[in-house]
């Protein structure tokens, strides 16, 4: 006792499907239990124009307030986008000193340079770097592990230090957002 032609699909995914059929009052119960019988799960449903408004306006809500909080999100994002990445280039220079202090000694005479190379000649630049400041090499302690031989004793906590390539000069690279 099913009304003809009111059995629709409504949504279906891998394990359930939801369908939406309209029935006649006096067959009710015992069209409940043939489904129960069958395993089917049955929710009624009662049309209410009032909770369909009541729904429209709650999503028009959530809709407006997700803009504005979209809006409040990207201007904090840039905020404070600006903010951290001074604050990285700041923590890159004091350890571009230190890593001077560490390697070259007192007194702290030193120059610091940002290079921005094109990204097909990176390379190339870390070469003319390389051999305009091959005169380091005396005062890096490069020449001072190589003498010594093997890194045995220095393979504990130090092992990822020896394992990344040592450079004449200090080198620090800073990521770059491109839009």
């Amino acid at each position: 006792m099913v009304v003809p032609r009111s059995s629709q699909q409504i949504v279906t995914d891998d394990e359930f499907a939801l369908f939406a059929v309209v029935i006649f009052r006096r067959v009710h119960d015992e069209f409940v239990q043939k489904c129960r019988e069958n395993k089917y799960i049955l929710r009624d449903f009662a049309y209410s124009e009032d909770n369909l408004k009541k729904q429209e306006e709650e999503l028009s809500n959530a809709d407006t307030t997700e803009k504005e909080l979209w809006t409040e999100l990207l201007r904090v994002s840039r905020t404070n986008f600006s903010e951290a990445y001074q604050i990285l280039i700041h923590v890159k220079i004091l350890r571009l000193f230190v890593e001077s202090v560490l390697r070259y000694g007192l007194p702290a005479n030193y120059l610091g340079l940002v290079i921005k190379p094109e990204p097909k000649g990176s390379k190339k630049a870390l070469s003319v770097l390389t051999t305009q400041f091959a005169y380091l090499a005396p005062r890096s302690n490069r020449s001072k592990s190589k003498s010594q031989g093997g890194t045995e004793e220095m393979a504990g906590e130090y092992q990822n230090l020896m394992e990344q390539e040592f450079l004449d000069f200090v080198l620090f690279e800073v990521p770059w957002i491109i839009d």
